[in-house]
């Protein structure tokens, strides 16, 4: 056999990318940001998560790399790696009954979200999530220091600040 006839047969899982990531954000931000949510684990892997969760507000969502962030009134944040096998579901209205490994279901009086199968699903207090991102390390979207010599205002600095694929009220701008 070929080599690309034995490529062509071989299926590669969709591994979600950062900007999947960064929709994502945007997404849920769109959906929930500034309601209070209703949080439920229907495989009741993430119950005691889940019941941190219901009733708080969310004030935010972040992209950091492939992890995504909630963040919630009370200074609690969800971690989410969705991995190899992690999705996402939304819709307006009513969610349908749980179907497969439900390992998060947030509600609100207009939408409804589904996390499946992630790597990663806790809940992190602010140290945890400095943790997190000290582990990670910058971004490409994180701030990055001036070099000696440089002002914030220069041509270099305007060029790095252009790079910045997403901005959040969690990391200042740059520039």
């Amino acid at each position: 056999m070929r080599l690309d006839a034995a490529i062509g047969k071989l299926r590669l899982a969709a591994v979600p990318e950062g900007h999947s990531i960064h929709r994502l954000a945007a997404r849920h931000a769109e959906l929930f940001a500034g309601d209070k949510v209703h949080a439920a684990s229907p495989q009741g892997r993430f119950a005691e998560g889940a019941a941190r969760l219901a009733g708080t507000v969310l004030e935010g969502t972040e992209a950091y790399g492939k992890h995504l962030l909630h963040h919630y009134a009370g200074e609690l944040t969800l971690h989410v790696h969705l991995g190899l096998y992690g999705k996402f579901a939304d819709g307006p209205g009513e969610p349908p009954p749980p179907v497969g490994q439900v390992r998060l279901r947030l509600t609100s009086d207009l939408h409804w979200l589904d996390l499946r199968g992630p790597t990663a699903c806790e809940l992190l207090t602010p140290p945890e999530v400095a943790a997190l991102r000290e582990r990670l390390g910058p971004t490409r979207c994180a701030p990055t220091p001036t070099r000696p010599g440089r002002t914030p205002g220069s041509p270099a600095a305007r060029r790095r600040s252009r790079r910045c694929c997403w901005t959040s009220p969690w990391w200042p701008a740059r520039g």
